[in-house]
């Protein structure tokens, strides 16, 4: 190994260094309906029910499948270490894909994966989500773009195709610019037949282990029919073509954007460097180049996120923010100066989100309690009526702890239910069916979308006295033991 090479693996141990110990430290800083979803759906998974058919989602399934073989591994029974040993993971799976960056990317993978590491948090980019998981592949693809599709080892073309099988069934909002991946790599390919033959084996054998533990019929009715015809245009805030104009002008938007955040000065920076590349390549008339540049972060941002926002409103910005950093490289011009003053720019403002997000240790046990613990009461509260018989559960909108590992069954393949779910038919008339058959017996409500109607058949649990947001159905209330009420008294619980 040269000299250089070993520089730069230190560097990347010395990021990892730096940037786990702050991770472990926020391991429990948040909790996200997000991350809970990937995981309690896992878990349902794990427990054997098909994903589409028993349980509902209009996610891609990697995530689902990913939290089912944790789970599965790990065998966690509790909240915090089941949240925990997902974090962990992602800390894992971070630290896997710096090293590979840099062992093939050199320098340049180094440097967008401690923009990458340092800057990530601020958009939940250290959470068990789609969005996060997919950053590094991504950045590998990306980089193997602008390295001149220049193939360095034997089996190169068949870890590109794990990859970008493993993107596809990890994030829908992808496929676009996946399409032009696909595309680009195949007119590149100095061997296209090997590149194809490998492609399709490995979607083939990708999609044959899917659908081994998920129905195909499903898959297609809630994954696409019900994601594209009901859930983007209920929940999109603003219309297509606002936002493909959005999507594709981000970089110039960002440098106007009167906002004010630690992650839009970074975002000003990359946009900075990005719109210094695009013009060199409309001076130098590399006009090929320069639609790539385009296309790459526009079909990355067709979810337009403003990136004045952060956290929960901003994680859907990650693959763009992935996208931007690669393409944010000065690698075109000859200006040494100019290089070097772009690099500690996007440098410098990367590590000042790390130092006002990820460099303030925190007390895992403290957050843990804040932003745990409701959930665990609630969970445990459901466990100990699981006890009492044959239950089940409702949850409106969305509350899902009280499905994972509590012995209550869910009442309906949905484990929550959305406004835009009671606006789309197929769902709410599935549901309004299955009411007017059998009430469930335990229900978590926060909205009254769906059962509102039928309260009237139900107790409501209040806790110090405070009315809470579980009921139990009356015919079960009235059948529970003192035993069980004792149980319930513990966790101060009680039905009035």
């Amino acid at each position: 190994m040269k000299i250089s090479s070993w520089i730069l693996f230190s560097l990347s141990l010395l990021l990892l260094v730096f940037t786990i110990p702050s991770y472990r430290s926020h391991i429990f800083a948040l909790n996200f309906v997000d991350e809970d979803d990937n995981i309690v759906i896992g878990n349902y998974v794990r427990e054997g029910k098909k994903l589409y058919t028993d349980v509902f989602s209009q996610h891609q399934p990697s995530m689902f499948l990913a939290s089912s073989a944790i789970q599965n591994i790990l065998k966690t029974d509790n909240i915090l270490m089941v949240v925990k040993r997902h974090r962990e993971f992602m800390m894992l799976w971070s630290a896997i894909w710096v090293i590979v960056l840099v062992a093939r990317f050199g320098f340049k993978g180094l440097f967008v994966s401690s923009g990458m590491e340092l800057s990530k948090i601020v958009l939940l980019g250290n959470m068990f989500l789609a969005e996060s998981i997919v950053i590094y592949p991504l950045l590998y693809v990306i980089l193997f773009i602008l390295s001149s599709y220049k193939i360095r080892y034997k089996f190169e073309i068949w870890t590109l195709g794990i990859i970008f099988w493993f993107l596809v069934y990890s994030l829908t909002p992808l496929w676009p610019l996946l399409g032009l991946i696909a595309f680009l790599l195949y007119i590149n390919s100095e061997d296209k037949k090997r590149l194809v033959t490998a492609w399709i084996s490995v979607g083939m054998l990708a999609t044959f282990i899917l659908f081994f533990r998920v129905d195909l019929y499903d898959y297609f009715l809630n994954a696409l029919y019900i994601n594209y015809k009901y859930y983007i245009p209920l929940t999109t805030p603003v219309g297509f073509w606002d936002s493909l104009f959005k999507a594709f002008f981000a970089p110039v938007l960002a440098l106007f954007n009167s906002g004010s955040s630690s992650l839009l000065l970074l975002v000003k920076v990359l946009a900075l460097s990005y719109l210094i590349n695009i013009i060199f390549f409309i001076t130098h008339k590399r006009y090929k180049t320069l639609i790539l540049f385009i296309m790459l972060p526009g079909l990355a941002s067709l979810r337009y996120i403003d990136p004045s926002n952060t956290l929960y409103g901003a994680f859907h910005m990650l693959p763009w923010l992935a996208v931007l950093v690669s393409l944010s490289l000065p690698i075109y011009y000859k200006s040494k100066l100019t290089n070097i003053s772009i690099y500690i720019l996007i440098f410098l403002a990367s590590l000042n989100i790390a130092r006002t997000q990820l460099f303030d240790l925190r007390d895992p046990a403290t957050d843990f309690y804040v932003h745990y613990s409701p959930s665990v009461d609630i969970r445990e509260a459901v466990k100990i009526l699981g006890k009492t018989g044959s239950q089940t559960i409702w949850v409106e909108p969305v509350m899902y702890w009280p499905h994972w590992q509590t012995g209550v069954s869910s009442y309906s393949y949905m484990v929550n239910y959305y406004g835009w779910m009671d606006q789309t038919l197929p769902m709410k008339k599935s549901l309004e069916t299955q009411l007017a058959q059998q009430l469930p017996t335990i229900v978590y409500l926060e909205t009254t979308l769906g059962i509102g109607k039928y309260l009237d058949s139900y107790d409501r649990f209040y806790r110090d006295g405070k009315p809470t947001n579980i009921y139990l159905r009356k015919d079960v209330a009235q059948g529970l033991t003192n035993e069980t009420q004792k149980e319930l008294d513990y966790y101060r619980f009680e039905i009035n």
